[in-house]
C-alpha cells in the first residue's frame, strides 16, 4: 500500500503509481499539496552535500479523561473483553467527545467498537477517520479498522491527532448490511477515534455518530475513576448548560483551589486546573444550583495511567456489589494483582461438577481485560464431602485437590493459595488445626495441579499472623515438599499500631525456614492492612503505616505484597473489618465512580516514586529507616523516624526532590555535598533531580 501525507493527513491507497520511465518501472509516492518539478539534467558533483538530520519533536500529550457512558448507535465491547472503550473528553479531534480504546492485555483479534453501515454494491468509498496514541513518540497501535470484508492498518501514532483516509470499493455482492468495526490484537494503550466517516462521491455520511458526541450518561461527575494522574487530570460531568464554579481542598490542609467553567452538551470536560499532585476533596455546583462533591486522588506519573507494579496486589470480594470492576479499581492505583475467594461450594454444588459463580466469572474476566492476574485462594471445604470449613478426609482432601485444577483451568492465575487461616479458624474436621493435618491437603493440590501447570505457584501458610510454632511445625512435618511460597498475614503491625514491626516478623520466618528445613521459599504477604474505623487509624494514617511497612517487607525479602482490601466492605465507619479498603463503599450522590481514600492516593505514590526499581539496600541508623530501592542517581529512598523528628544527613552533589505523603515535591540544592532533612513519623520519598 502507498501512503500519500500531509502534516495531519494520511492518504492510504490500495496501489501505488507506476511509471514508466525510459523502459523501466517505478513507484511514485505524491504527496499532497506539491506540484511535480521538471527533472534537471545530472551533472557531475564534485562532493555531496549531507542532508541535514531532521529530530521530530515529542508530541504534547493532551489532559484527557474518560466517562462512563454509553455512546448512541455504537456497540461497545463489554469490559469483560476490553478493559476500557468509553468516551473521552478534553481534547477531541471534533467536537467535544471522541472515543477511547485502553486494552493492557495481551489478547487477539478482539472488537472494541462497532456502528452499523448500509453500503451498496460496486461503489467507491472513502473512510476517513481521526486517530491517535496517547504517547510522545510514534508508536504501533495494532488497531486495524474493518469495514465491507476488508481490513486496513493504522500507521504508527502519536498524541496528535492524525486524520487517516482509505480509499476502498465495496464488493459486487455487498449485502446492504454492514458494518464499520474498530479491532486490535495485542495490547492497545491511549487509542483515541474521532470523526468517523465514510461517503461515497458527493454522498452523507454514512456512518451514524461518527463524532460520538451523542452519549447517555447520569448526570453528575461521571469519570470512570477518580484517580487520575497529571496527563487526566479533569472531571467528565454531565451538567446542566452555563457556568460551573469548582473548588478542590486538599485533605492535607491549605486554602482551597477554585475555579470555573462553562458546561455544554450531555458531556464535558472540567480540567482541574492548578491542582498538583496529592489527595483532595472536590466541588462542583453548577448553574441549575446542583451540588456535588466527592474525593479524588491526583498522581504525577509518566502517562495518563498509574503504571501496574507486580510486586503489589490487593485483596478483593468480588461476591459483594461493592467490588463491582475490581479488575478496573486495582488498576487504577497500580495493583498488578488481586487476590480473591474462590469458594468450593459456590462452585461444586454436583459432586465432580463446576458450575462457575457468575460473579466470579465476571470480575476474573474483567481484571484479565485490565492485566490483572489472581491469586486465587481456593476455600474453604465442602459439605457435599462432609466439612464446610476445611477438608478433614481421604475423599475430601482429593475433591479439594481436584477443585482447585479445576480452578488453575478456567482462570488467568499468579498463584494458587491453600485455604485462608488455617491455623485460626475453628476448623469442623476430626483432624484440627495442626501443620500436620494441613500438609495433606496442600499435597493433594500439588498433586492435582502441578504436573499440568508446574509454573503455577502453590501458596501454602496463608496463616492468621505469623504463628511461628505452627510453621514451624509445618516445616518438621514435610511442609517443604509441598510449597513453592510461604505466605502469612502479620497482622502484629496492626495490633501493635506499629508498621515497623513487619521487619522483624519477616526476618524470623525466613529463620525459622532456614533452621527448620535447611532451605527456604520466597515470602508473600497476601493479606495485610490497617483499617480506619473509630478504633483504628486515621484516613492520612493509613497511608504511612502502608508505605512503611510495605518499604520494610520489600527490604526484608518479601516478594509480593497483597493489600487487606480494595473497597471498604460496608458504609459503617465504626466497623472495624469493613474499614480496611482504598476505596469508599459506594459512590456518593451525583457520582458514578468510587471515591479513593487518601489511602489509595499513598499506594499509587508509592508505586509511581519506585518505578518498579528493586530494593538494594538499607542505610538505616538508630534513629531513622531509610530503605533504599534502585541504585546510582537512579535510587530512590523511602526515609522515616518511627520515634518522631529527627535530623538526617544525605550525601549528594546533585540536587534532591523530597516528595512527602502529601504528594507536595521540593527540590533541595545541596551544601558542600550534602542535603539535610528533617525526617518523622511519615515517611518521605527521596530521589536525585533528573536533567
Amino acid at each position: 500500500m502507498a501512503l500519500r501525507a500531509t502534516k495531519k493527513t494520511i492518504i492510504i491507497a490500495s496501489a501505488v503509481t507506476v511509471l514508466l520511465v525510459g523502459g523501466g518501472a517505478a513507484a511514485a509516492m505524491v504527496i499532497s499539496g506539491q506540484q511535480a518539478q521538471p527533472r534537471a539534467e545530472a551533472s557531475p558533483s564534485p562532493e555531496a552535500t549531507p542532508e541535514p538530520v531532521v529530530t521530530e519533536q515529542p508530541a504534547v500529550v493532551p489532559v484527557t479523561n474518560v466517562a462512563r457512558a454509553s455512546v448512541d448507535a455504537w456497540t461497545l465491547a463489554d469490559r469483560r473483553v476490553v478493559g476500557t472503550v468509553l468516551p473521552e473528553v478534553g481534547d477531541a479531534a471534533q467536537g467535544a467527545v471522541s472515543l477511547r480504546v485502553d486494552a493492557p492485555a495481551d489478547d487477539a483479534d478482539i472488537i472494541a467498537a462497532s456502528a452499523p453501515v448500509a453500503l451498496a454494491p460496486s461503489t467507491d468509498y472513502t473512510l476517513r477517520v481521526s486517530v491517535r496514541v496517547l504517547a510522545e513518540e510514534k508508536t504501533e497501535t495494532g488497531v486495524r479498522l474493518n469495514v465491507a470484508g476488508q481490513t486496513f492498518t493504522l500507521p504508527e501514532l502519536d498524541a496528535e491527532w492524525e486524520t487517516i483516509e482509505f480509499p476502498f470499493t465495496s464488493a459486487s455482492d455487498q449485502p446492504a448490511a454492514s458494518t464499520f468495526d474498530v479491532a486490535f490484537s495485542g495490547a492497545v494503550r491511549g487509542f483515541g477515534i474521532d470523526d468517523v466517516s465514510i461517503t461515497a462521491a458527493g454522498g452523507d455520511n454514512l456512518v451514524p455518530n461518527g463524532s460520538f458526541e451523542a452519549v447517555q450518561t447520569p448526570a453528575g461527575i461521571v469519570n470512570d475513576s477518580l484517580i487520575m494522574t497529571d496527563e487526566s487530570a479533569l472531571l467528565a460531568v454531565s451538567l446542566a448548560e452555563g457556568p460551573v464554579q469548582w473548588s478542590a481542598t486538599s485533605t492535607s490542609g491549605g486554602e482551597p483551589i477554585t475555579g470555573e467553567f462553562g458546561s455544554t452538551g450531555p458531556l464535558s470536560a472540567l480540567p482541574l486546573t492548578g491542582v498538583s499532585q496529592g489527595h483532595y476533596t472536590v466541588a462542583v455546583n453548577d448553574s441549575a444550583g446542583r451540588q456535588i462533591q466527592t474525593d479524588v486522588a491526583v498522581i504525577d506519573a509518566d502517562g495518563f495511567a498509574v503504571a501496574q507494579d507486580g510486586r503489589f496486589g490487593v485483596g478483593a470480594h468480588v461476591e459483594k456489589e461493592a467490588f463491582v470492576g475490581t479488575g478496573s479499581l486495582a488498576a487504577a492505583i497500580g495493583f498488578a494483582e488481586v487476590r480473591n475467594d474462590i469458594s468450593w461450594e459456590r462452585n461444586e454444588k454436583v459432586a465432580g461438577q463446576y458450575a462457575w459463580d457468575e460473579n466470579y466469572v465476571r470480575e476474573f474476566e474483567r481484571m484479565h481485560a485490565n492485566d490483572v492476574k489472581l491469586l486465587g485462594l481456593v476455600v474453604y471445604g465442602n459439605r457435599l464431602y462432609g466439612a464446610r470449613k476445611a477438608p478433614g478426609n481421604e475423599t475430601s482432601i482429593q475433591a479439594y485437590g481436584a477443585y482447585a485444577k479445576a480452578v488453575a483451568d478456567r482462570f488467568d492465575l499468579v498463584g494458587l493459595e491453600v485455604l485462608n487461616e488455617f491455623n485460626h479458624r475453628e476448623n469442623d474436621t476430626a483432624c484440627g488445626a495442626a501443620p500436620a493435618c494441613y500438609v495433606p491437603i496442600a499435597q493433594s493440590v500439588r498433586d492435582h495441579v502441578s504436573t499440568a501447570y508446574p509454573e503455577l505457584p502453590i501458596v501454602t501458610g496463608s496463616t492468621a499472623l505469623y504463628d511461628r510454632d505452627w510453621f514451624v511445625g509445618f516445616w518438621q512435618a514435610g511442609g517443604m515438599g509441598v510449597t513453592d511460597v510461604a505466605s502469612y498475614h502479620p497482622y502484629e503491625s496492626w495490633i501493635n499500631r506499629d508498621a515497623d514491626l513487619i521487619a522483624e516478623t519477616v526476618q524470623q520466618s525466613y529463620a525459622d525456614m532456614q533452621e527448620t528445613a535447611g532451605e527456604t521459599r520466597p515470602v508473600w504477604v497476601t493479606e495485610m492492612g490497617f483499617p480506619t474505623h473509630y478504633a483504628g487509624v486515621s484516613l492520612l494514617e493509613q497511608g504511612q503505616m502502608m508505605v512503611r511497612n510495605q518499604a520494610l517487607a520489600f527490604a526484608n525479602g518479601v516478594e509480593k505484597y497483597f493489600w487487606y482490601d480494595l473497597v471498604n466492605d460496608t458504609p459503617d465507619p465504626a466497623a472495624g473489618e469493613a474499614n480496611f479498603g482504598l476505596y469508599e463503599n459506594a459512590p456518593r450522590a451525583g457520582v458514578v465512580a468510587l471515591a479513593p481514600k487518601p489511602g489509595a492516593f499513598a499506594q499509587a505514590l508509592m508505586i509511581t516514586q519506585l518505578r518498579d526499581k528493586a530494593f538494594t539496600s538499607d542505610e538505616s541508623d538508630e534513629q531513622t529507616s531509610v530503605e533504599v530501592f534502585g541504585s546510582g542517581d537512579e535510587a530512590t529512598r523511602i526515609a522515616w523516624a518511627p520515634q518522631g523528628e529527627v535530623q538526617r544527613t544525605f550525601t549528594s552533589d546533585v540536587p534532591l526532590v523530597v516528595t512527602d505523603m502529601s504528594g507536595n515535591t521540593e527540590t533541595i540544592e545541596p551544601e558542600d555535598g550534602e542535603v539535610s532533612l528533617t525526617l518523622g513519623a511519615s515517611p518521605i520519598f527521596i530521589s536525585s533531580e533528573s536533567e
